[in-house]
């Protein structure tokens, strides 16, 4: 059995699919989708919170009522189609990673012990571009897609 291309997704983007605005570079319809808890959880904060501020809740803020909602709905309602790798998973990956040398916050490191332990090409929107997490992830042979939205 051949396995599924993978990709792991930022919160920029889980947006944009849960939303039925995925940009068209994204992937293609095999593709099997996964994003992180610390991602998921930014992405909660921003259509939940009005006093987080970041480009997510910015870009929230100007939307009216009904696409608010259809928003936090989408959110709230994280569909079975993307995956989520629990910490049960990634703990010990993030450990050795660190033990290896890498340097991340906690968040970047999550995402790149989910590509790593998925086998996953990891997407980011050009607007998350992290230059740590990009040469952290090319030096873990980790290959990574910025994504203009």
């Amino acid at each position: 059995m051949i396995a599924r291309p993978t990709i792991v997704i930022d919160d920029h983007l889980l947006l944009r699919v849960l939303l039925d605005d995925e940009p068209p570079s994204l992937r293609p319809s095999d593709t099997q989708l996964f994003t992180t808890g610390m991602w998921y959880h930014r992405l909660c904060r921003a259509v939940q919170t009005s006093t987080v501020l970041g480009s997510l809740s910015r870009m929230l803020g100007d939307a009216d009522t009904a696409t608010s909602g259809v928003a936090i709905r989408a959110v709230m309602e994280l569909p079975d189609s993307v995956g989520l790798m629990s910490m049960r998973e990634l703990a010990w990956p993030m450990a050795a990673l660190l033990d290896d040398g890498v340097r991340l916050n906690v968040m970047s490191l999550e995402a790149l012990s989910a590509a790593v332990e998925l086998g996953a090409e990891l997407c980011l929107a050009s607007a998350d571009a992290n230059p740590t997490l990009l040469a952290a992830a090319n030096a873990q042979g980790v290959p990574v897609r910025l994504i203009e939205l």
